[in-house]
């Protein structure tokens, strides 16, 4: 059963990162989600996954959603779960867990690894270079600007942006 399980392993690790060279082509961009979809994550309808996209753990993409190139989407067992309409750029990171660290005496690379889900509601827009961080929740319509952490939730169609990303306004 445990050689099964790696090979299924396996399977899906080397077939996504096959997909994930793929050129950006029409064609190409949607083979690489027919191929992801088989790798077993949830992609809905007209979803497009461009070049170096790499998808981990438990990943969920809603309606006319697009995941630009070198993005990283890290679900762990938690979870990122991504709206319909929703858009990202390219060179985000997108991790749903982070490495033990409350233990001082104990080495990082030696505590639990701490989890919690990502939602991303409709409409948002998560510019270039952007890094979301566990258990944050971006509201409907929200606009993320290049080059922002979000370590905090961001509320419906506000627009933040910085390091930590802080309200710079709402979106009439």
């Amino acid at each position: 059963m445990k050689i099964l399980n790696f090979i299924k392993y396996f399977m899906k690790e080397f077939l996504s990162g096959v997909a994930s060279l793929l050129p950006n082509d029409i064609v190409s961009v949607k083979l690489r989600v027919f191929v992801l979809r088989i790798c077993g994550f949830k992609l809905h309808n007209d979803v497009l996954i461009y070049r170096n996209v790499l998808l981990i753990g438990n990943v969920e993409v809603g309606d006319d959603s697009s995941i630009s190139n070198n993005t990283t989407i890290s679900g762990g067992s938690s979870g990122v779960y991504i709206g319909s309409n929703v858009m990202i750029g390219p060179g985000c990171c997108l991790v749903a867990f982070d490495h033990g660290m409350i233990k001082s005496g104990v080495p990082m690379i030696k505590q639990a690894v701490v989890g919690a889900p990502i939602h991303i509601d409709d409409d948002v827009w998560i510019a270039a270079n952007s890094t979301v961080t566990k258990g944050v929740k971006i509201g409907v319509g929200a606009v993320v600007a290049a080059n922002s952490v979000v370590i905090n939730d961001v509320e419906p169609y506000s627009i933040v942006g910085g390091v930590p990303a802080k309200l710079i306004k709402y979106r009439n």
